[in-house]
């Protein structure tokens, strides 16, 4: 199987029509694995000839519901199915503690499930591997509000994350307030996957051309792009001169690096 990136969904927090809440399939060195977790992704992963009990693991950027939604679902499932092999979920603060409450809220107790549950809650700049999956989480400014910071303290961030695979390293923006924030993490990037509900494309598309990002795929899209894709694609024409694919739901993206 090669490595493969898979939108399975491509809208911001407002789904649309024609885009379901952000989630994404990553196959990297033959396992399966999970970029965010949107309603409805245990669906989607059969509608593109995925096998959910084959996730090896879940990175959470943050815990907005467009983001996480399906999650609790998502381990009900496993456990519908059986599911031996432990799963390992990835977040910032307070996700082992949030994971906890659904598994409860549902009335699952994790002594019940067919499989073992690995929960990390992560550090930022610290790499976490999985199989031949590296990724390395940063903070973006999405939740650093000061009222969400008083009321929510450090379990109120939003993350960014580099991820490498065999020969490729893809960064994923999460959702954040200026692709300014990914500068310190660019470097080596085959392809960045940037948000577009937060950010204007033209601000993007001059910052990868800067970076000189050979690849760029736009998801997480907002209301105004979402059935006018063609705005992101003449503000990139401007000045960036890399492979750009404004995503839809199933796009598929070959991740082969020149390392």
């Amino acid at each position: 199987m090669p490595d493969v990136l898979i939108v399975l969904g491509s809208s911001s927090g407002l789904p649309t029509r024609r885009r379901f809440a952000p989630g994404y399939a990553l196959t990297a060195a033959g396992k399966l694995f999970l970029l965010d977790c949107g309603a409805p992704a245990s669906t989607l992963l059969y509608r593109y000839d995925l096998d959910p009990v084959e996730v090896e693991a879940v990175f959470v950027s943050h815990w907005h519901m467009d983001h996480v939604a399906n999650l609790g679902l998502f381990l009900s499932q496993n456990r519908l199915l059986k599911r031996t092999s432990p799963l390992a979920i990835y977040g910032p603060r307070g996700t082992r503690g949030k994971v906890r409450r659904l598994l409860s809220d549902s009335f699952l107790l994790t002594d019940e499930l067919s499989y073992k549950l690995r929960i990390t809650n992560i550090e930022c700049n610290e790499p976490y591997q999985e199989a031949l999956l590296q990724v390395t989480y940063f903070k973006t400014q999405h939740l650093e509000k000061p009222k969400l910071k008083t009321q929510f303290g450090s379990k109120a961030t939003a993350c960014g994350m580099v991820i490498d695979g065999p020969g490729w390293r893809v960064v994923y923006s999460g959702d954040l307030t200026s692709p300014q924030e990914l500068g310190p993490y660019i470097e080596g990037c085959d392809v960045l996957v940037h948000e577009m509900a937060h950010v204007d494309p033209e601000e993007v598309a001059e910052f990868a051309a800067t970076a000189k990002v050979p690849q760029v795929l736009i998801s997480h899209i907002g209301p105004e792009f979402d059935e006018a894709p063609e705005k992101i694609v003449e503000a990139f024409a401007r000045c960036y001169r890399g492979k750009l694919t404004v995503a839809e739901d199933g796009t598929r993206l070959r991740l082969k690096g020149k390392r």
